[in-house]
């Protein structure tokens, strides 16, 4: 164990780590193909910060953390630990060395002052005993062709987007929906480039190069289309579609219908949709969405007084929380006392409502996780009737809390 050095890596060292990252998930290592993640780990944006494992001269585990921030119910910004590209080699599983750059991250980002950690899980069962909670619940939908539209709008308000436009437009769109959405992470500029510009062939899986639409400064759609073995001589390709944000409803509608009406095909993929998606409302057979659970939004909360307070409620409630905490130090009881006008989170001495762990803490922290659900679960216990019905009422949103991308 000794000879495994965790080290915290300087950005000169963004290739190598880089190309450790692929290699744990089976990945081109190519200069080439890892250039877009360097330019990310070198954006001064995102402040990148990352941490490798060392067996000799070996990378053997890498982690790292994006600075980001996150929104809050009331349109607020709060910092943000994206913590992204996480992984051990398979020759050097079951060491610990997870956990020592676990440890080591969330420590880093405690001190800056980033009051919440997010993550997207590849592997989902892991990051339960570190404190990460879901919260924000995702769906996908394999959508038929054939559906129709309860209530169409005109689709020519759809329009083609270049790349540069689209980088130089859609921006404020996001950001409109993230002043009324929680959960929604920040995407820097880079980000953006490699989101609408960069396009190898390598990214594509068979499919075509990105078709990138809008409704101008209301909304925007980026997808591909997988050509298919045509089926008794008709076409059966499948629009896999990127991202679809929009900030009012007619934008949204117009762009749903363009993306499940593009020719040659006869579905589409959509994932990572909101669970309050519109899409089931607009069409007349929901049955032809075919829903199921995709990737959730994880979040760790590191300092449980600044995430409470950094957000605002509709309706006025005190409820005492005893938070178990094994692995850092916000276990304890707390009051959150909230109304319109402010809020606290402080520690208390009063008898608790609810007792529950950190992980569960965090899935209702924006309302994306409903406590009567973890209460049905025995993951929360209610130590008055009715408190955690209350809470919920407390925290809850008009928006589902969503992010549209990983990271």
């Amino acid at each position: 164990m000794s000879s495994l050095e965790l080290q915290q890596i300087a950005l000169d060292d963004a290739l190598p780590f880089a190309r450790s990252v692929s290699r744990n998930f089976y990945e081109d290592e190519s200069d080439e193909e890892l250039d877009h993640w360097v330019r990310l780990i070198q954006e001064p944006e995102l402040d990148f910060r990352g941490w490798v494992v060392r067996d000799g001269e070996q990378l053997v585990a890498n982690y790292g953390i994006y600075s980001m921030d996150v929104s809050t119910p009331g349109g607020g910004r709060m910092p943000m630990a994206g913590v992204t590209a996480v992984g051990v080699a398979q020759t050097h599983r079951r060491r610990g060395l997870l956990n020592r750059m676990m440890v080591a991250g969330l420590d880093d980002a405690a001190e800056r002052g980033e009051p919440v950690a997010m993550l997207y899980a590849s592997e989902s069962i892991i990051y339960g005993r570190y404190g990460f909670g879901v919260v924000a619940p995702t769906v996908g939908y394999h959508i038929d062709r054939s559906v129709t539209f309860r209530d169409p709008v005109d689709t020519s308000i759809v329009v083609p987007a270049a790349p540069e436009q689209a980088l130089a437009e859609w921006p404020s769109i996001l950001e409109s929906v993230r002043d009324r959405r929680p959960g929604c992470a920040t995407r820097s500029p880079e980000w953006w480039r490699r989101t609408l510009v960069k396009d190898p062939e390598s990214w594509r899986d068979g499919a075509s190069a990105r078709r990138l639409v809008h409704v101008p400064g209301r909304g925007y759609a980026s997808f591909r289309v997988k050509d298919g073995a045509w089926k008794d001589n008709l076409p059966d390709g499948t629009v896999r579609l990127g991202e679809l944000v929009a900030a009012d409803a007619e934008a949204e509608a117009a762009l749903w219908q363009f993306v499940c009406d593009i020719d040659l095909t006869s579905a589409v993929a959509a994932s990572l949709r909101p669970p309050d998606c519109p899409l089931p409302e607009l069409v007349t057979d929901r049955l032809r969405l075919r829903t199921k659970a995709w990737y959730p939004l994880y979040a760790r909360l590191l300092d449980v007084q600044k995430a409470f307070e950094g957000r605002t409620y509709a309706a006025t409630a005190a409820i005492v929380l005893d938070v178990g905490d094994p692995t850092r130090d916000q276990s304890g009881t707390w009051l959150l006392d909230a109304s319109p006008d402010g809020v606290s989170m402080t520690r208390t001495d009063r008898d608790a409502d609810l007792s529950l762990p950190i992980d569960a803490l965090a899935s209702v922290w924006l309302g994306g996780v409903r406590a009567v659900q973890l209460a049905g679960a025995r993951r929360l216990v209610e130590r008055r009737a009715g408190a955690a019905a209350e809470l919920d009422r407390l925290v809850a949103t008009d928006l589902a809390p969503w992010n549209p991308f990983e990271f």
